[in-house]
């Protein structure tokens, strides 16, 4: 198909959306710079809204070609021709984006005009397009060894005489209890991309070099900025007490489970966790949670007794939206989502949302097991399909995130609102939870097990990728700066030293498929201040871990209105018109676990706690100040206490 604009300013523009092999292909335009210097704004304007217009038209076909042909590849990971075409459809999708982009920056005028009102469409088009300059054959050798890296990573190893992959070792991992067996798995798991490292330090100094061809210093200057990083640094800082204490607290309770293997002063073992990554300790809850006389909130075998199947988790979670006045799933999300595991198919199973931008056309992708975990999870993935429901009908360059934080912050507060004990006592998945103050406690560790690891998790992990692009990380030495970061941050280990010959990275999906991984550090944290904001709309009075959203239209409404607007304002903008404040904020989740952390405090108080970790291979040790700060909190209370409230 081929349109004709005739602009005020007597240019003719032709925007072709060419089929050609089964590809979509938008042209370029060379916009004469001599014309537009000639144009007033509003000529400028009128032009800009008919060729977004079409523009936009013509990617949400090539979105919706590429996002069925990666659907299809996730599914038959054996089915090279598959990925082929996903790779093909891809860079045509790619191309499209980077000629809108380079042809929004040449209406550069609009872009700097703080009145214009395509001046944010604009700003967009730049962010999901790349309008820098980029060298073809650098291009071409950085998508061979992406293809190379991702297909080590997808590559099946042999554990226990069966044929796995890394995706598909987290379920096997949270059913083993034996320090053995967990070992066995743990390194035949990290073994596996070893063979990514000289490939990745290839792909590293690519990316480098066309950074600099673009005026960064290196490439982490495109994944965040300066001011992102002190802010995650702030929260860091904000949260690291609360984490402190209930390592603390989950490590005393691992020397009894695993004597020998664990100790006090130490970081914890990671195999011993029973996560692939330390990130979410949901498997060691039967072992840890305190007062084991009062039955804790374990969903599996509720759900069990009431013949749940896969897909019946899905609706559970389908049905809280809807008590909220939202969305209901379309019928195709139903015929087209995969819920559970295909028998006898090498397929992806880390869980994932798709967006196909058309026809009402959303869908997951998940290996589905009937536990607490996956109820948690599934309730996640579904705030996705919500948030691309509710943003449907805006133009392409708003259906999105406004940042990677909030699309992933959604979804954690909607699987917060459905774990709270109130909601599943409603749903009839909980019995017998009187909310004592033993009950709370342990429902709160409990959270804050799923909770409260992958923050320092993700920070360590990008400050390893941030040092590795910047230099200060050498190839050299990739696998001890790696476990060090863990270390200080995480205050895990691994069960034996790693040599350099291995890339143990390069477990992790976001650094073996070149994806960004902060966004869930602040999406962990922006979490909490949705939720905080949606209970205060349904008038929750009661602690914040037990307010109960079902139901409420109010909070529905609010929800509605955050989800709606995609990336249509600046981020910063719709969380002021959400939360009232313009920055990411640890407020709500340390009033969240504050009853948690009165409890743990106490018995660091009481000499029943010790807190922190010395690291050997670097020298840095937490035990030094850890209990020197919580003492000094503690005295501060006191004082407080004893100004406001005397004797």
């Amino acid at each position: 198909m081929i349109y004709h604009f005739t602009v005020l300013f007597s240019i003719i523009i032709s925007i072709t959306c060419q089929q050609n092999e089964d590809i979509v292909e938008c042209n370029n335009q060379d916009l004469s710079q001599h014309y537009l210097d000639k144009t007033n704004p509003n000529e400028q304007e009128q032009f800009a809204y008919k060729i977004l217009h079409e523009y936009d038209r013509n990617l949400t076909t090539l979105a919706y070609i590429t996002a069925s042909a990666e659907f299809e590849t996730h599914l038959h990971l054996n089915d090279t021709s598959k990925t082929r075409a996903t790779e093909k459809y891809y860079d045509a999708y790619r191309n499209c984006l980077k000629t809108v982009a380079i042809i929004g920056k040449q209406l550069k005028n609009l872009i700097d005009d703080p009145n214009a009102s395509l001046r944010w469409l604009l700003i967009r088009t730049q962010a999901i397009g790349d309008a820098a300059q980029n060298d073809t054959k650098t291009k071409f050798d950085m998508q061979k060894l992406k293809a190379r890296i991702k297909e080590i990573y997808h590559q099946k190893f042999i554990w226990n005489n069966t044929r796995i992959t890394i995706d598909e070792v987290q379920e096997i991992m949270g059913g083993l209890k034996s320090p053995d067996d967990l070992l066995s798995l743990w390194k035949a798991t990290y073994d596996v991309p070893a063979p990514m490292r000289d490939h990745y330090s290839e792909l590293i100094a690519l990316q480098n070099q066309q950074a600099k061809q673009n005026h960064m210093n290196d490439r982490s200057e495109a994944m965040t900025t300066a001011e992102e990083r002190r802010l995650v640094e702030q929260l860091w800082q904000e949260l690291k007490p609360l984490h402190d204490l209930v390592h603390a607290y989950v490590r005393q309770q691992m020397v009894q489970m695993y004597p020998g293997h664990v100790q006090l002063d130490q970081p914890i073992p990671l195999h011993l966790t029973r996560d692939l990554f330390g990130t979410m300790l949901t498997y060691l809850e039967h072992d840890i949670l305190p007062f084991p006389d009062i039955e804790g909130i374990d969903l599996g075998p509720a759900m069990k007794r009431k013949n749940f199947t896969e897909e019946n988790i899905f609706q559970y979670a389908d049905d809280f939206f809807v008590a909220l006045n939202l969305t209901r799933a379309p019928n195709r999300f139903w015929n087209l989502s995969i819920f559970k595991k295909t028998p006898n198919r090498h397929m992806a199973c880390h869980p994932a949302a798709f967006d196909m931008y058309k026809y009402d056309d959303v869908r997951i992708r998940m290996c589905t097991s009937v536990t607490s975990r996956d109820f948690y999870v599934v309730h996640h993935e579904m705030g996705h399909i919500q948030h691309y429901l509710q943003y449907k009908n805006l133009p392409f360059w708003f259906r999105r995130s406004p940042h990677g934080a909030f699309s992933e912050g959604i979804g954690d507060a909607i699987a917060l609102a459905a774990m709270s004990p109130t909601h599943l006592k409603r749903i009839g998945l909980l019995e017998n939870y009187s909310s004592s103050k033993e009950d709370n406690i342990k429902f709160l560790v409990s959270q804050a097990l799923s909770r409260l690891f992958l923050p320092p998790y993700a920070y360590a992990l990008e400050l390893w990728r941030w040092s590795v692009y910047n230099g200060s990380i050498l190839p050299s030495e990739y696998n001890k700066r790696y476990w060090d970061l863990i270390c200080q941050y995480q205050g895990m280990k691994p069960p034996e030293v790693r040599g350099e010959r291995y890339f143990d990275a390069g477990t992790k999906l976001h650094i073996a498929f070149d994806l960004t991984y902060l966004k869930y550090f602040l999406a962990h944290v922006f979490q909490f201040q949705i939720f905080d904001v949606l209970c205060h709309e349904a008038g929750n009075r009661g602690p914040l871990h037990l307010c109960d959203l079902h139901g409420s239209v109010a909070a529905g409404k609010k929800l509605k209105v955050l989800l709606g607007m995609g990336s249509s304002k600046p981020w910063e903008d719709i969380l002021e018109e959400f939360a009232g404040v313009k920055t990411f904020s640890a407020k709500s989740c340390l009033k969240y676990f504050q009853p948690l952390r009165d409890y743990l405090e106490k018995l660091v108080a009481d000499g029943q706690l010790h807190v922190g970790w010395k690291c050997e291979n670097n020298g840095f040790s937490t035990r030094s100040f850890i209990p020197t700060t919580i003492w000094l909190i503690l005295i501060l209370k006191f004082i407080l206490s004893n100004i406001f409230f005397p004797l």
